[in-house]
């Protein structure tokens, strides 16, 4: 399929970037086939998968490089290299979550956390909470591994504190699964609300799964977690990695917080990996100590901020109800239209890529998840693709 497109916008910006290099479409197709694979048309633009268009850190070969060891073609520890936990122990203590380096286990990227949490919660007894739209993996896992989820949306201002304690009065819950900030929303929970919840969670004795993998890019405020709250900090299994914030999805490297019943979970954890593979442990070390990660995820963060506020004008300006993200690289319109069929339009007819809403729980309905995690003028031609395809797809439905 050969699509071309080309229309003159009004919200044109250009961004500075000094750290970040934009790749072009052939080196997407060639270092990014998750994201710009076959699927994806000639001339065509995706905005799906939750990868970048933009080169990680310039240091991370160098640094790898200089850090392998021989050793490393053995079995290593199973919680992960001792420097990587360390690394971890002290990142959270600056966050505020009082933890010691049992807390910590070394991840091969967050998939493998979410599924190590939900296999450990379908253990107990009760049904999850969980706090939607939601990132879909946690959701599907949790049914894959037997738990039953009931469903509380969010409200545009956030939680709708009555529903969830008559949720919880009514139902045997047993978890509250959140992310925070919110993959597809952008949105990040403000402290008054954290604390509402870590108060339900403490006086009804659940347990919260908090996927805080988008924390560094929150711009809005300072990202506060779960698990600052020592009252429920035993009761907290929280989620780092290192694929978005930092461009390092390629290398699988996550690390989780686990509060209860440590030895169980890590042992769930030996069962899957059986240690975490040396790569992931160096990866913490990198993202989290070295000055170039750092000053990269500054610039990234930045420039989060300038092409979602972009997107949300965008859509708002053209009438399309949304929540303006105030961290990560989503915006998620609320179309008003068969989500899934128009996401398949829209690949087929206009050569765009998205997420239909309907895939992050019930109510994502009628939503779409745009990933701006590019370009902006990469980003507008794709925007304009998407109205012409609504109006097309609106008029065929009629």
């Amino acid at each position: 399929m050969n699509i071309e497109f080309y229309k003159q916008s009004n919200y044109i910006r250009i961004f500075f970037m000094k750290n970040m290099k934009l790749l072009s479409v052939p080196e997407l197709r060639e270092r990014c086939p998750l994201k710009w694979g076959n699927n994806i048309p000639k001339n065509g633009i995706s905005l799906g998968v939750a990868d970048i268009d933009f080169e990680g850190p310039i240091g991370v070969i160098d640094y790898l490089k200089g850090n392998l060891k021989e050793s490393f073609n053995f079995y290593q520890n199973q919680s992960g290299l001792k420097s990587a936990i360390y690394t971890a122990e002290k990142y959270l203590n600056n966050k505020g979550i009082n933890c010691n380096q049992e807390n910590i286990q070394v991840i091969d990227g967050t998939m493998m956390g979410i599924y190590i949490s939900m296999k450990w919660a379908s253990r107990i007894n009760g049904d999850i909470l969980s706090l939607g739209p939601i990132y879909d993996p946690i959701w599907r896992h949790a049914e894959d591994n037997g738990n039953k989820i009931r469903w509380l949306g969010l409200k545009e201002d956030g939680i709708d504190e009555e529903k969830l304690l008559n949720i919880i009065e009514e139902q045997k819950i047993k978890m509250i699964t959140i992310c925070n900030p919110v993959n597809p929303t952008g949105y990040s929970f403000r402290e008054e609300e954290l604390k509402f919840l870590a108060d339900v969670i403490y006086d009804n004795e659940l347990f919260v799964f908090s996927d805080e993998l988008y924390e560094p890019l929150c711009f809005g405020s300072e990202h506060i977690s779960m698990g600052s709250f020592d009252k429920i900090r035993d009761r907290s299994i929280l989620l780092y990695g290192f694929s978005k914030a930092y461009g390092l999805a390629g290398y699988r490297s996550g690390f989780m917080h686990i509060g209860p019943d440590i030895e169980n979970i890590k042992y769930i954890s030996s069962q899957q990996m059986v240690s975490p593979s040396p790569i992931s442990s160096l990866i913490i070390n990198y993202a989290l100590n070295e000055v170039d990660a750092k000053k990269w995820v500054t610039e990234f963060r930045k420039h989060c901020k300038n092409i979602t506020e972009f997107a949300f004008n965008y859509f708002n300006d053209t009438g399309f109800k949304l929540q303006k993200p105030d961290s990560n690289f989503f915006v998620f319109p609320d179309l008003k239209v068969d989500d899934i069929a128009f996401t398949e339009f829209l690949l087929k007819n206009y050569g765009v890529q998205v997420v239909p809403g309907s895939t992050f729980g019930p109510d994502g309905k009628n939503h779409i998840r745009i990933n701006c995690g590019t370009s902006e003028k990469r980003l507008e031609d794709g925007f304009e693709r998407i109205m012409k395809a609504l109006d097309k797809f609106n008029n065929v439905k009629k």
